[in-house]
Parts: structure tokens; sequence; C-alpha cells
């Protein structure tokens, strides 16, 4: 996020994309280190979340922030372990699996395809 007195000419809060976090100190491919992660996570026999405490439904000043009462109810399900149970549908760039439900939170907001209108 680029933010209004951080650079010249940014008059309000801009939304910007990275391939990850640190991108300008990488020295490989970002898709290398993904590989990297997903080898270490197999091998290790570890589980990961991808949780969007950020923007939804679009960018600053149409979407809005995820609230964060639906943040606890997420890593909730994930630290009781409900989440490892619950159904999943997956997605097709990504492969990424995103539960179709969670208690206290709105169905809708789970998958980012749902919340912006371009994408229906």
């Amino acid at each position: 996020m680029q933010v209004a007195g951080t650079e010249d000419g940014i008059k309000g809060p801009q939304a910007t994309f990275s391939a990850c976090i640190g991108a300008a100190f990488i020295m490989l491919h970002p898709t290398k280190y993904a590989a990297m992660l997903a080898e270490n996570m197999k091998k290790h026999d570890a589980t990961g979340w991808l949780v969007n405490t950020g923007w939804s439904g679009g960018s600053y000043g149409s979407g809005k922030r995820i609230k964060l009462a639906y943040t606890w109810k997420i890593i909730d399900g994930i630290h009781s372990g409900k989440l490892l149970e619950a159904n999943y549908t997956k997605t097709e760039i990504f492969g990424l699996e995103i539960p179709t439900e969670i208690e206290g939170v709105p169905s809708k907001i789970l998958d980012p395809a749902n919340t912006v209108s371009y994408y229906k």
C-alpha cells in the first residue's frame, strides 16, 4: 500500500502488488521460492493458512477492510482444528483451497472472487 506523503504525486492510499514481501531483495524468481516452500511443507507435513486481513470487495474507496471479528473467527477455526475438517472449493489458477463456510463469518467473503463485481 502506498500512502499519501510517502511518494511524490500520491494523494491518497493506492494498492500496490509485489510478487512476494521483500521482492527487491530476492535473488530467485518468486515461483522458485514457492516451490521450495511447498517442498519443505510436504517434507515436514506442515499445514499453511493464507488469511486475508486486508481489503475485500475492491480497492480503497470501493472495498472494505475485513472485519477484525471475522479474522478472529478464522484464526479460532485454525487453532481449534475445525478448519481441517471443513469443506473446501479449489481455485482454478493457484489451486488454493477455500473453506465454503466458517461459523460466524459470511461465506461470501471467504472467496475474494465473490466480493468483487468485475469477477461476475
